[in-house]
């Protein structure tokens, strides 16, 4: 059975983020892709679980799943993206999505059943490896519920089910004998919102140059930069979604960035600056899209802090493009 590769790179990319050597991941391989990213590049389900055990063994963290779906790889949410658009309701998003995972993702049994009050969707994988499928399973769920968030902007009231749910899973996991997850059903039928005024078309290939551009450095707040970006929806995650893929509390966190004489606001502001320059210089981003997209409540707020990291206004440094304007 064969696998879309960038499933597994997303594995890969959040365990080299970890300390995990990329090259020994791709030495278990027995035959790996040229190119993961090449849409119809395809691993075997024998090199994925291999990989997957591998990647077990060096990540001492029992949700490691749910922390995989919240570092889902920026190529894959693009791939995700480009599909949702494709559907003007939530129900209509929810088929392209299964669709699409039963075809890239094939070793996943997925069923759906919606009755007036709930839609409940519920994973399985019918083989041996129940330690290794745990893993695969919650990093599916934490997927689809995050998209689910995006689609609604977080209007869905989504609970995830599964069967080693522990007290210190993040809400809103619960216990259940399967892998699944339900919502209200009304949400089916509800209007997605409009995340075509996002352009993530332009935003996630932005986020990947900037993610380039970080990975030579193994600095500890660099780390936390690259997980910034890879978890943007697209607003960057916040100081306790952060301390949580780290496996800290955020004291620790902070004190941990205080080490390398910065806090996590500096980091934060840095990269809200770096991708401001990037973003303005594309006209399909008005400047409330920018604001939006930086997570800033109104846009006069970012057009103050557009000022201080730039010397000018937002629509000033704009139009002084074809002057040659560098920052």
């Amino acid at each position: 059975m064969k696998l879309l590769a960038l499933h597994l790179h997303s594995i890969m990319e959040y365990a080299r983020w970890k300390g995990v050597s990329f090259s020994v991941m791709t030495q278990l391989m027995q035959h790996p892709p040229h190119d993961f990213f090449a849409e119809a590049a395809v691993v075997s389900e024998e090199d994925f679980y291999a990989v997957l055990e591998y990647v077990v063994k060096n990540n001492d963290d029992d949700s490691l799943g749910i922390h995989l779906g919240k570092f889902l790889n920026l190529n894959a949410l693009g791939l995700i993206y480009r599909i949702s658009l494709q559907a003007a309701t939530v129900e209509e998003a929810l088929h392209y999505l299964q669709t699409y995972l039963n075809t890239t993702f094939p070793i996943i049994e997925i069923k759906t059943a919606v009755n007036e009050t709930s839609a409940v969707i519920q994973l399985n994988i019918n083989n041996n490896k129940s330690l290794l499928n745990r893993i695969i399973l919650e990093y599916a769920l934490t997927v689809m519920s995050r998209e689910l968030s995006m689609m609604t902007a977080e209007q869905a009231q989504i609970r995830l089910y599964s069967p080693y749910y522990q007290v210190d899973y993040p809400s809103p996991w619960n216990h259940d004998l399967s892998f699944s997850l339900d919502f209200t059903a009304t949400i089916l039928k509800a209007t997605l919102q409009d995340k075509s005024r996002l352009q993530l078309d332009i935003l996630i290939p932005e986020y990947l140059k900037l993610l380039e551009s970080l990975k030579a450095e193994q600095s500890f707040s660099n780390k936390v930069k690259i997980a910034s970006l890879h978890m943007a929806r697209p607003e960057l995650p916040d100081l306790e979604m952060i301390a949580d893929a780290f496996h800290l509390t955020p004291r620790t966190l902070q004190r941990r960035l205080g080490d390398e004489n910065v806090t996590f606001r500096q980091l934060t502001d840095d990269l809200k600056r770096q991708i401001s320059a990037l973003l303005i210089r594309h006209d399909r981003f008005s400047v409330s899209d920018i604001s939006y997209v930086l997570g800033y409540s109104e846009p006069a707020a970012f057009i103050h802090c557009f000022k201080k990291w730039h010397g000018d206004s937002p629509e000033r440094v704009r139009k002084s493009f074809s002057g040659g304007w560098n920052k």
